[in-house]
């Protein structure tokens, strides 16, 4: 597993900083390295050259440490610093067998230098080339030979350069492309690194690949632990925006474990199985919250752009939050459809039974002209309320057609007493002597008919129905002491197909919202509030004029 604070050379591209502390911090770790061999070995069998040789990469190895300390890695110095103390060293110890290992350790290491150097590039290069022309004639002097030596370590460093710096070159255009396309997509996207957490996976599951998930999920303690190991490299502006973050620094970085929320347990655990099994592709849609407290609901596309074992990945997220509340209003729906269908035939069939079975009484040849007639009555009630349950879908069907009322001057008062008279619910008080109104009197009907109803179904049993007059209208309340509707759904119960109450079979859910369409269709209006421990519904309906006619 690698560890947080050294890692690879070879990895994700990264900005140009992060590779000068890359090559300064893994180039001192190398030299503290070899030196402690040198000394060891030095000092254990009394070999003093050994001992010496040291001091070469202990010098080299204190001045990339000095860099780090202070903050002022640079690459390029630190290798170039190298090469210094490789020409110092070999002047010191001139053994002849290490003389050509010496020679192309400095062109390779001054080579490498050439990548990190950016301002005055050439003037540096040409210095470097000179200086390596110089370095055989430092060492063994001015012979045919030492010039020989170095020129061919000049014209060696000047191909090895040039051939590093052509290489660097397309690497920064591709990255700089790469970088500018990442920055500027519109789409939210993340550029993370998952090879630590991978790793520690796999250090603590050593189980079938098909149990991990479950594993996971059992122990979410392991599982945020490994989330931990996981690092934002790099965030564009679009996925800053998405979940309403300060900054980009403040989403770089190794994740908190500790802040990791319950409901992104399954979502990572998803995402660690694709890793863990090498999947290039990994998909999911999951709820989220932002840092401002926003949830959204989101797509991530995972892909693996640098090898499918790297655990390095490529992220682009989408909100999908009303794509996500479309299909959940579509679920609704259907669910809506279903029990629509099955209240229509409930409240439909049991009228039906009973015309079907009065019907069937009637024809028997044994029974009276007076039992008769009060089964007439009964099929005639029944016949009544079948039809008012398919007056009341026919409205509800042609709410976005034009439906028209026919108005008159009716009496209030008579209208609610006949409504009343053929109700299964009695009220203990009931309204008198109310103004003419302006309205269709079937209309009116209709909409007490499913008041009261809604009082049968769903209210107290104390009903109480008032009345009076306000400016231009007269209005009229039913009411009674249920319970009423929670506040958050006072406004829902008057719309189609919805009912506030559960546990109610045999409800379409049409009477009240067909009741405020047609109050509206009257110029009036129907309102739902609660009143001490009543229940109210009032209806107002405009004081008769001089004018009757059609309302469209």
């Amino acid at each position: 597993m690698g560890s947080k604070n050294i890692e690879s050379l070879v990895g994700l591209p990264a900005p140009m900083d992060h590779l000068h502390q890359r090559v300064v911090r893994v180039g001192a770790a190398a030299a503290w390295f070899c030196a402690a061999v040198f000394l060891s070995i030095g000092l254990v069998t009394g070999n003093n050259e050994l001992v010496i040789e040291s001091l070469g990469p202990i010098v080299a190895a204190t001045m990339m440490t000095a860099q780090i300390i202070l903050g002022w890695e640079h690459g390029g110095f630190s290798l170039l610093g190298s090469a210094v103390v490789v020409v110092v060293t070999y002047s010191i110890m001139e053994n002849p067998t290490t003389f050509l290992a010496a020679a192309l350790a400095l062109v390779v290491i001054c080579s490498l230098a050439m990548l990190f150097v950016g301002k005055w590039l050439v003037t540096i290069a040409s210095g470097v080339a000179l200086g390596l022309f110089g370095v055989p004639l430092f060492w063994l002097g001015a012979t045919i030979a030492s010039v020989q030596i170095g020129t061919i370590m000049g014209l060696s460093f000047v191909l090895t350069a040039t051939l590093f710096i052509t290489i660097r070159g397309a690497a920064t255009a591709v990255d700089t492309k790469y970088r500018g396309m990442f920055e500027e997509s519109p789409a939210a996207l993340f550029d993370e690194d998952w090879s630590e957490a991978v790793s520690l996976l796999r250090l603590s599951y050593g189980g079938r690949p098909e149990g991990l998930r479950d594993y996971l999920l059992e122990h979410p303690d392991l599982l945020r632990e490994v989330v931990g190991r996981s690092k934002v490299v790099r965030v564009n502006r679009a996925g800053v925006e998405l979940i309403e973050a300060p900054s980009a620094g403040s989403i770089l970085g190794y994740r908190n474990p500790a802040r990791v929320p319950y409901s992104l347990l399954e979502p990572y655990a998803d995402a660690l199985v694709s890793l863990y099994e090498g999947r290039p592709v990994f998909e999911r849609v999951y709820q989220f919250t932002t840092r401002r407290g926003t949830e959204l609901w989101l797509q991530a596309r995972c892909v693996n752009p640098w090898g499918s074992g790297s655990g390095n990945v490529l992220i682009a997220v989408a909100d999908v939050t009303h794509g996500h509340d479309k299909q959940e209003a579509l679920a609704e729906m259907v669910a809506a459809k279903d029990k629509f269908i099955a209240s229509v035939s409930h409240e439909l069939r049991t009228p039906l039974t009973a015309v079907v079975g009065l019907t069937s009484a009637m024809s028997d040849p044994a029974m009276r002209p007076d039992e008769v007639s009060e089964l007439t009555g009964l099929v005639s009630g029944q016949a009544e309320e079948m039809s008012a349950i398919i007056e009341d879908l026919l409205v509800a069907s042609r709410a976005d057609m034009d439906i028209s009322v026919e108005t008159e001057e009716l009496d209030l008062t008579q209208v609610i007493r006949s409504v009343v008279e053929s109700a299964r619910v009695e009220p203990l008080v009931l309204v008198d002597g109310l103004p003419l109104v302006v309205a269709d009197p079937g209309r009116v009907r209709q909409i007490l008919r499913n008041l009261l109803t809604n009082v049968e179904r769903y209210g107290g049993s104390k009903l109480r129905i008032l009345g009076g007059v306000a400016p231009g209208t007269a209005w009229v309340e039913v009411r009674d002491n249920g319970d009423g509707v929670p506040p958050e759904k006072a406004e829902s119960i008057f719309e189609p197909y919805t009912t506030a109450h559960s546990g109610v079979t045999g409800s379409v859910g049409l009477g009240l919202a067909v009741a405020r369409q047609l109050s509206e269709l009257m110029r009036g209006s129907l309102e739902y509030r609660r009143d001490g421990a009543e229940t109210v519904f009032r209806l107002e309906l405009p004081l008769a004029k001089s004018y009757a006619g059609v309302v469209r």
